[in-house]
């Protein structure tokens, strides 16, 4: 069998969510290590690529607003990078924040990280400008949220709209 046709995406809730532990600790170092960690049992939604019982990628989702969706951190494990596992927990993550009706989905990376903006970029996200107009007023600019967001120095952050302002 082939090993995507075994890949499942499923919901990490409560004690479950330690399961993610290892794919964070590999995905991440320093102070983002840390704060993926500490946000792994804050977020409200954890999405986890399973393949053979084993957590291989793990998206971490919040709604910082009613319309607005936040892609926190998407890690896959490193022997299971190019595989399509982070594009398919972005596709998931999408389609989520899609469907609950969510008008704009940001993400914030680091800007010497090309393949994670690859990955968004492929999805239709785009560069969001810091002065740029608001979400609400037609732009993508996530005035309001960045607080709630904790967008570092050195990082971009990306947006995608859904549908029109």
């Amino acid at each position: 069998m082939e090993r995507s046709a075994a890949r499942r995406i499923i919901d990490l809730d409560g004690a479950a969510r330690e399961r993610a532990l290892p794919t964070l600790n590999e995905g991440f170092v320093g102070i983002y290590r840390w704060h993926a960690k500490r946000m792994l049992g804050r977020v409200p939604n954890v999405r986890a690529a399973e393949l053979g019982g084993e957590i291989v990628g793990v998206a971490l989702l919040d709604r910082p607003a009613p319309d607005v969706g936040y892609v926190y951190y998407l890690s896959v494990g490193g022997r299971h990078r190019r595989e399509g596992i982070g594009g398919a927990l972005l596709d998931d993550a999408l389609e989520r924040f899609r469907h609950d009706g969510t008008k704009v989905v940001y993400a914030a990376v680091e800007g010497d990280n090309r393949a994670s903006l690859a990955l968004f970029r492929s999805r239709g996200f785009r560069v969001v400008e810091r002065d740029e107009r608001s979400y609400r007023d037609g732009g993508l600019g996530p005035k309001g949220l960045r607080s709630r967001m904790w967008v570092v120095s050195g990082e971009q952050v990306l947006g995608i709209r859904f549908g029109p302002p």
